[in-house]
């Protein structure tokens, strides 16, 4: 067993119970206000680029090499055929990061259908687990489709690794997090390496386009850390779309960045330091709200936690399973129920320090699972091609964000009634039956 397959998860008893704490406070008690004087140091100035290698020309070459263990690249199955070769228009690339000791990073790019050479690039970050498990914008959306083929004139740039990271440089090593799978690695250093090392390369070296606009889009976990991107490197991103995150994650908000790293056996102390201290402030996008003032066009979501179309048997995630239903009703409903307070305290903040101009979605229902970022990713889709276009573009963002969603349901359907009683009728009859059989048998 690989290291990486060895990471541990907290209990859910635990995991759920933390986040049920920052759900239940007060909107003025998720985050410390620690003052407007924030004069926190951004990321590495002197990084070098990462380097890019040509990307693998059959699945068989990625996984002969070694670098990620299979078992977290499930992903591949949306970059090649069944022959074993890419997709069209479909890469994986290890790209090494100088800044961690020249780890490889599987990085899946999506290349623009059209004019590919003066296209911008949208950068899609994962959740807590980095992409390595089946949470990742290939296997729980149809990002593929709209990037590659609905839109067709961006590059889509996703890394698949950094799972219970934050996407942020950390204080200490970690004998697992730090290394690739050929055991290769330092102190990670993910800010450096996506805002320093990673952009330049792709958009120049490797894309060859000459369009200097980019934008970026987090969910979860990393929904913080763009909106910390942002604030610490000013007028580098066009547009910026963050989904479910908790912007805020000192004073009392601790528990949920807890809830996170400790899923792969790591500290916040080993992420940052002293609880509270210069590093820890300077990752808490609440704190250095003010410095989005002058960032335009950003994203910001949430959900109230309650059961919507995406959690129901019926609806299009689920498609009958009643079971399913059981992790978006409880975990996953606390769990965006905590977001939706810090997302409100976040806009409080931000209208305090003049920071006006962020579009919020705050839905009415909606747990925290991928249907709902589906659903961010086609909503935000006007405002990131503003950053990247201009305002004339708005107008037929607006046509291919309603097209796109509506295409997505046609092709998605849910199964209605049949997906409710009858289905949960059927399974309590067949153990039932089950059972019958089992005790004639003894």
């Amino acid at each position: 067993m690989s290291t990486h397959a060895a990471r541990r998860v907290a209990p859910r008893s635990v995991r759920v119970a933390a986040a049920a704490l920052v759900a239940a406070l007060p909107l003025t008690a998720v985050a410390v206000n620690y003052g407007d004087a924030t004069p926190f140091a951004s990321a590495d100035e002197t990084a070098s680029l990462a380097t890019v290698p040509e990307a693998f020309k059959t699945q068989a070459e990625a996984e002969a090499s070694g670098y990620v263990p299979e078992d977290e690249a499930g992903w591949r199955k949306w970059v090649y055929q069944e022959d074993g070769t890419r997709y069209n228009r479909m890469e994986e690339l290890a790209v090494a990061s100088p800044s961690m000791g020249n780890r490889q990073i599987p990085v899946v790019t999506i290349r623009a259908k059209e004019n590919s050479e003066n296209a911008p690039t949208v950068y899609l970050l994962n959740g807590a687990d980095g992409g390595t498990g089946r949470a990742n914008w290939l296997q729980q959306t149809s990002a593929i489709e709209f990037y590659g083929n609905e839109i067709g004139n961006v590059n889509v740039v996703i890394p698949m690794a950094g799972a219970f990271s934050y996407y942020t440089d950390w204080e200490q090593s970690h004998p697992t997090l730090d290394k690739d799978g050929k055991n290769v690695g330092t102190r990670q250093m993910w800010e450096t390496f996506l805002t320093k090392e990673l952009p330049g390369a792709m958009e120049k070296n490797h894309f060859n386009t000459t369009s200097e606009k980019r934008a970026i889009i987090g969910m979860s976990m990393s929904a913080s850390s763009v909106l910390v991107f942002g604030e610490q490197n000013p007028g580098f991103y066009d547009a910026i779309a963050s989904y479910s995150g908790c912007p805020a994650t000192t004073g009392v908000a601790e528990l949920g960045v807890d809830l996170v790293v400790e899923r792969g056996d790591a500290t916040y102390e080993q992420m940052w330091g002293r609880r509270g201290g210069e590093v820890a402030l300077r990752n808490d996008a609440q704190v250095n709200v003010a410095k989005l003032k002058d960032q335009p066009n950003i994203y910001v979501s949430a959900g109230t936690g309650l059961m919507g179309e995406h959690d129901v048997p019926s609806g299009d995630r689920l498609r009958g399973n009643p079971v399913g239903s059981i992790t978006p009703a409880t975990e996953g409903g606390v769990i965006e129920g905590a977001t939706n307070v810090c997302t409100h305290t976040f806009k409080a903040a931000a209208e305090k320090a003049g920071v006006n101009q962020i579009e919020y979605n705050f839905r009415n229902t909606g747990t925290h699972q991928w249907g709902y970022w589906q659903d961010d990713m086609f909503g935000s889709w006007p405002t990131i091609a503003r950053g990247l276009w201009g305002e004339e573009a708005v107008a037929g963002a607006v046509a291919t964000r309603d097209q796109a969603a509506a295409t997505y349901l046609d092709n998605n359907q849910g199964v209605g009634n049949d997906g409710s009683l009858p289905l949960l009728t059927e399974a309590f009859q067949q153990a039932q039956a089950e059972q019958a059989t089992a005790d004639g048998e003894q």
